[in-house]
């Protein structure tokens, strides 16, 4: 006796194959050891960035309060009274930024000197305006401010300058 089964010749040999068994679909968890220590140290680096942004955000808030203050200055009419607030304004940033015994005591060319080289190779003041102020905020006023010059130079030593404290 034949032990193989009879095929029925009307039958296609094709009806006789099983389906196709699909693998099961890939997990998204557990990840590799890899990707957990890639997005450990993505995480650390975020928090890293986002303590040094609140420092450095902190260490600046001075620069704003004073480019505010400097903005609310040209409401001021008088030229020398006007001279007189942007000087105390600017030496108050430098009496914040920089050691208070370098600063408290400077006056006249040494205060000029001082605020030509607290901005590195490139001074913020030219040397008509810085002298226009300090002669408009102690003398009786005899010429006309230039107040945008002024005000554009002090925005620019404010943003610019640099000490080892701050």
């Amino acid at each position: 006796m034949n032990s193989l089964p009879q095929m029925n010749p009307a039958a296609s040999p094709l009806d006789q194959l099983a389906d196709i068994h699909l693998p099961p679909p890939v997990a998204s968890f557990p990840w590799a050891p890899g990707w957990w220590v890639l997005l450990g140290l993505s995480l650390i680096a975020m928090v890293a960035v986002l303590l040094w942004l609140r420092s450095r955000r902190r260490k600046s808030a001075f620069r704003r309060a004073a480019l505010l203050e400097l903005a609310e200055l040209n409401a001021i009419a008088s030229d020398q009274n006007f001279a007189q607030q942007l000087n105390q304004l600017l030496r108050r940033v430098a009496l914040h930024s920089f050691a208070k015994d370098d600063i408290a005591g400077l006056s006249g060319d040494k205060w000029m000197d001082f605020l030509y080289q607290s901005c590195g190779d490139k001074p913020a003041f030219s040397d008509t305006t810085l002298t226009a102020m300090l002669a408009a905020a102690y003398q009786p006023p005899n010429d006309t401010l230039p107040r945008d010059v002024l005000i554009a130079e002090s925005k620019n030593w404010i943003r610019r300058h640099r000490s080892r404290h701050v």
